[in-house]
């Protein structure tokens, strides 16, 4: 019998692969925290720098210590405290301290979702359409009789 083919969507062994994700929704000008995940890690030896617009940010950075995966290999994760502006690329960047190949991952803030303001007024003038076609209804009734 021969042995099946490596699944294609299989990352290589030893090429870490990055996924960079905030904590929270992402809203412009608010807060956050961008995370990231660094998997097929091995050997445990990597360097996670983070970059904004091209240049390198230190200020707030942590990381989590190299977690073992049933897969033999390792994940880690960083993190950057980070207040998302319109226009703003963040990169991760993963550094192999054995050959020095790095892996870049990229986050850019998309368009905010509808904000309360809006789904309250979307909700008045659902209501408000309601309120007028009852009334039309009524009248429409009363016509008839």
């Amino acid at each position: 019998m021969d042995p099946l083919p490596p699944c294609p969507f299989s990352p290589t062994p030893g090429i870490p692969v990055a996924n960079v994700f905030p904590l929270q929704p992402p809203a412009l000008g608010e807060a956050n925290t961008l995370v990231c995940m660094v998997e097929n890690i091995f050997p445990p030896a990597v360097t996670i720098s983070w970059q904004l617009g091209g240049v390198p940010v230190t200020q707030g950075v942590t990381h989590t210590h190299y977690t073992p995966t049933s897969d033999l290999a390792f994940v880690r994760f960083s993190y950057l405290p980070v207040t998302p502006a319109a226009g703003d690329i963040y990169a991760c960047v993963i550094t192999r301290e054995g050959d020095n190949t790095s892996v870049v991952a990229y986050w850019v803030p998309q368009n905010p979702v509808p904000s309360e303001e809006l789904e309250t007024a979307l909700c008045g003038a659902a209501m408000a359409l309601g309120i007028l076609l009852a009334l039309l209804g009524i009248a429409m009734i009363l016509l008839t009789r």
